[in-house]
């Protein structure tokens, strides 16, 4: 049948059967989104940012317990990769809800999402913390190691996941008050009301740690470059008491990479939740569900984006973190058994060149003090050859 035909069935619907009518079309629309959007679109990002992030934190893992990096800066960066593991095992179980079930209820893809927001969280600690620990590096040198303790960054790890809990569960709670219809007649809540006033109270967070995270790191430069005469380990090589040259472990410029994926990327999220922070509108999301939510879709998007480019550009970019990725499929044994080799090979040609100039030395040295000192024999032929000559200066003395 076709779409344009004219009738006139549909003028004379009474109040209750537009508003099911509406219902019913809306459900349609936000089906088609949430396969779309959801699911058919993020599934491969979800599947590749679960793989590198997994991999990633193996490595990390791998590099601290070998104590081959900075253990307080990369146990930082491994908290980022656990929030965003957490955010695209999340993307993926909303993958499987919204393509292989039926009839989707959109309230338990809402509670799934509340955990998606874990790897902003996650690297917005991560970052902010890393800058912190550079700048105050900088600023009290010889208090750093007394006050960053790795005990203390573990601490300040627990206590980030034990706000983002906090919030989750705020989250669900107001979210059962409305959709639930024992707690709803007992609260009188409405999804304009309270459930409009704690996404608007979690984006105002959401944007101001986003605006925070970017601020801190503008400092931190700042006060880098106001003093890297005095601090040149953030900036460039250093040379030790010994001579030898001492690599920068986390060097600054790795840092800006990291927050400059987690500005670009995540700032489409950012002018989303100051958008809905600022609409005076208490039912604009409800009344356009379908597009509001066709929007976030693009939004995560991106989000998981970021999830899979910071793993590929510290592996690139880190040859510690390279190193323990190889290592896991046996090829970093090479790469060590090489080095080890190229050591020894240089060890012994320099030890045979310094054998050698010592025995030049040493040759040299006997020839000095034999020509200082001579024998006996040429003192005798000395006497014997210039005696005559000596006699002949003494008699013409007298």
């Amino acid at each position: 049948m076709s779409a344009n035909q004219r009738t006139d069935c549909f003028f004379n619907l009474t109040t209750p059967e537009r508003i099911d009518l509406f219902r019913r079309r809306q459900a349609l629309r936000v089906e088609n989104v949430f396969r779309t959007f959801y699911g058919w679109a993020m599934l491969p990002l979800a599947i590749c940012g679960a793989i590198a992030t997994m991999i990633f934190i193996i490595s990390c893992y791998k590099a601290i317990k070998a104590r081959r990096v900075s253990r307080k800066c990369y146990a930082l960066l491994m908290n980022r990769a656990i929030g965003d593991a957490l955010t695209c095992f999340s993307a993926l179980v909303t993958c499987t809800y919204v393509l292989t079930w039926h009839d989707i209820n959109r309230d338990m893809v809402v509670v799934i999402e509340s955990f998606f927001i874990g790897s902003f969280w996650s690297a917005m600690v991560s970052y902010c913390s890393l800058s912190v620990l550079k700048l105050f590096a900088v600023w009290k040198p010889f208090h750093y190691r007394k006050w960053f303790t790795m005990r203390r960054c573990v601490n300040l790890m627990i206590i980030s996941w034990t706000i983002l809990v906090l919030m989750v569960s705020y989250t669900l709670a107001v979210s059962a008050l409305v959709k639930i219809p024992d707690l709803n007649q007992w609260s009188g809540c409405k999804a304009e009301t309270c459930l409009r006033n704690m996404y608007r109270s979690r984006n105002l967070m959401t944007a101001s740690v986003y605006c925070f995270t970017i601020l801190v790191f503008v400092i931190t430069c700042f006060f880098i470059r106001k003093a890297q005469n005095f601090s040149n380990s953030f900036k460039k090589r250093e040379k030790d008491g010994g001579g030898r040259i001492r690599m920068v472990r986390f060097p600054l410029w790795k840092l800006a990479l990291n927050v400059g994926t987690f500005a670009i990327l995540n700032v489409p999220y950012a002018i989303w939740c100051i958008g809905l922070v600022l609409n005076p509108y208490p039912c604009l999301f409800q009344r356009n569900y379908s597009e509001m939510m066709r929007l976030l879709g693009c939004i995560r998007l991106f989000l998981v984006t970021r999830c899979i480019l910071d793993p590929v550009l510290s592996f690139i970019t880190d040859f510690q973190l390279r190193r323990c990725f190889l290592e896991m499929f046996g090829q970093g044994r090479k790469i060590g058994d090489q080095r080890s080799t190229f050591k020894q090979s240089y060890s012994s040609s320099s030890a045979d060149q310094n054998s050698i100039i010592d025995r030049g030395t040493r040759s040299q040295t006997v020839t000095t003090i034999a020509s200082s000192n001579p024998s006996t024999k040429d003192k005798t032929k000395k006497s014997a050859s210039f005696g005559g000559l000596e006699v002949d200066r003494k008699v013409d003395r007298f």
